[in-house]
Order: C-alpha cells, then sequence, then structure tokens
C-alpha cells in the first residue's frame, strides 16, 4: 500500500458549514476529492492523511480562497476532536495537556504525525510535524492543525488567548496578509513545520475547569487503539472498506484504487495471511452493524441501507450467520445488559 498516515473525519471541523456559507459547494467539494460525503456525518472514521489533505485543497479552490484552511479554523473547537480532545484537556495544567496531545495523538487522533515542544529563550516553539509524504493540501492542513493547538492552549489560558507568533511553511508570499487576518496574530512564513510561539510561563497554568470525573469510559478507550500500524495489511484495508461504505458498499475495484495497489498484489498478499478481501469485507460490515445497532435511533431498514444491503431481510439473516441472533434480537439484549 502507499505509506500514509490517518485521520479521523472529526479533524475536518465544520467544513460543510464554512463552504456553504462562503457560498461554495460542499456537494461537488467531495466529489473532486473522490470522498464519500457522508464523513460529514461520521466524524470517527478513519481516512487517508492524502484523502484529508485532498478535500483541503479541493475546498480551497472552489472558494479561490488560500486561507480557507486558517477561516476554518477560527470556526473548529477542541470539543470536536472527540475522545483526544476530552483527553488532553483533562490534564491538571497546560504543560501535562501539551504531552498529552503529543504522545496520544498517533495512537487517538492522527498517525504519521508529531507534535512537538521546544524551548526557546523566554518562549516555546509548538510544531506540528509531518511524515506523511503527501503534498497537495499540506499547507492547509497545517493552517487547520495550528488552530487546534490554538484551541487546546485558549482552553487553559482564555478564550480569546492568541500565540505571539504563528509560523507557516510551504505558503506562498501572497497569502500571508489573509492567513494573517484569519490568525489574529503575527504570520511569519517559514521553511519549516506550522507552529505557534508563546510564552513558556504559560505551561504552569492550572486547568479552570477540572471536574471529578477525569478519566475515560470503556467505550472511549475502546476507541483509542484502531489507528492501524504500517504493517498490519489487514487494518489498513479495514480503514479503507469502512470509510468507502460511507459511500455505498465498496468493490475489490474501489479498495485496490484507493490503496495504490494492483488487485493481483492485494489478493496475493491477503492468500499469504490466509485472508481474502471477501473475509475483510464481511469483518468490517460486522464491525459496523454492531455499532450502528448500539445507536438506538437507527432503524433496522435504515442501517441496513448503510450497509449496502437491498433490504432489511438480506441484512437480518447475514446478522444472523455472524451473530446467532437476529439484528433487532442482539439491540433487545445488548439494552438489557446496559
Amino acid at each position: 500500500m502507499r505509506q500514509t498516515g490517518y485521520t479521523r473525519a472529526s479533524t475536518l471541523g465544520p467544513i460543510a458549514e464554512v463552504v456553504t456559507a462562503t457560498g461554495g459547494s460542499i456537494d461537488r467539494v467531495f466529489r473532486r476529492a473522490e470522498l464519500p460525503i457522508g464523513l460529514i456525518e461520521s466524524p470517527d472514521t478513519l481516512l487517508p492523511l492524502r484523502d484529508h489533505f485532498r478535500l483541503l485543497a479541493a475546498s480551497a479552490r472552489e472558494l479561490s480562497d488560500e486561507a480557507f484552511a486558517a477561516r476554518l479554523g477560527r470556526r473548529t473547537s477542541i470539543a470536536g476532536l472527540g475522545v483526544y480532545g476530552k483527553w488532553v484537556t483533562k490534564a491538571p495544567t497546560l504543560l501535562e495537556a501539551v504531552h498529552r496531545a503529543e504522545t496520544s495523538m498517533p495512537h487517538m487522533l492522527q498517525s504519521a504525525t508529531r507534535l512537538v515542544l521546544r524551548r526557546r529563550g523566554e518562549d516555546v516553539v509548538w510544531s506540528y510535524e509531518l511524515g506523511d509524504p503527501a503534498t497537495e493540501g499540506r499547507p492547509q492542513n497545517e493552517m487547520l492543525a495550528v488552530w487546534y493547538m490554538i484551541a487546546i492552549v485558549r482552553h487553559f489560558v482564555g478564550a480569546r488567548w492568541l500565540p505571539s507568533r504563528v509560523m507557516f511553511g510551504g505558503l506562498p508570499a501572497r497569502a500571508r496578509r489573509s492567513i494573517g487576518e484569519q490568525m489574529g496574530a503575527d504570520v511569519v512564513l517559514c521553511d519549516g513545520p506550522g507552529s505557534i510561539v508563546f510564552d513558556q510561563r504559560l505551561l504552569m497554568t492550572v486547568n479552570p475547569r477540572l471536574s471529578e470525573r477525569d478519566g475515560l469510559d470503556a467505550d472511549e478507550i475502546a476507541r483509542i487503539f484502531d489507528i492501524p500500524a504500517p504493517d498490519d495489511l489487514p487494518g489498513n484495508i479495514g480503514v479503507l472498506i469502512e470509510l468507502e461504505l460511507l459511500g455505498g458498499r465498496p468493490t475489490l475495484d474501489d479498495i485496490v484504487r484507493r490503496a495504490g495497489l494492483s488487485k493481483r498484489t492485494l489478493q496475493r498478499r491477503l492468500a499469504d495471511l490466509g485472508l481474502s478481501y471477501a473475509d475483510l469485507l464481511r469483518d468490517t460490515l460486522q464491525r459496523r452493524a454492531i455499532f450502528l445497532l448500539r445507536q438506538k435511533e437507527r432503524s433496522i431498514t435504515e442501517i441496513a441501507a448503510m450497509l449496502g444491503y437491498r433490504d432489511p431481510a438480506h441484512f437480518s439473516r447475514a446478522f444472523e450467520k455472524w451473530a446467532g441472533v437476529a439484528p433487532s434480537r442482539w439491540r433487545e439484549l445488548a439494552r438489557a445488559g446496559a
């Protein structure tokens, strides 16, 4: 497979709202990025970083706005990052929050990424560093990531706080002014990664909103370690299947196109592991079905359609073959045991 990191769809923030409010077509943006628009309603879904980059680039082109991601970032919130945001903002101090953000990001939110804090005199430079090789849309992604870093600091020091400087690499000089207007801070163009600079004394700021319940519950913990390792072929293919499911039942051709592999190569490599594409599709459908059945507002008919079944009866027969009980009965048992 092409080497890539993954990120959760939640990191896109309110992208549909911002594109639409600025006169663009979010449907066209998703089509051009070759991504299912269902991602908007599926914040925990993983997608390859290169696809995330491409979606941001398509949005910027749709609006002819080189500062699009900076504009989008102003509308983001750390709460939108789900379990990751909750874990980080439960830290007792900003220093501990920065540490949590750095160490947990590859497992909980986004892989192929490092957050690095460096001291520089009386300031600190907090950088967002990418290991993913994709280039299209990379500057837009960095602008958005920097806003999330600002949001973390704001949780501790105040909602109107801004860094003394923001640094970006890979941006055209003509974009500096418009980006600076959106960031509200001094923007410096550089050769390095996206970074924010601030007084190191802020690191000792105590969390003003600490509560008695500082941990994560069991369901939240279960979602921490679902980003596959680079050498986990079944895990990587499973992520792509789940992503494609948001636009309908994926074929093997759909998956090899997104994975950057030939059909024969993928089939051979899976066979070496004693697996087939059908095995991975079935496992992904099972996992997704259970996730959707736990959502009380979803009807069996709706879930069947979301998983690409022609009708609820086909879904019920498949689920009963997997689980030994019909989906409606599984849901009853799950609720009784809650």
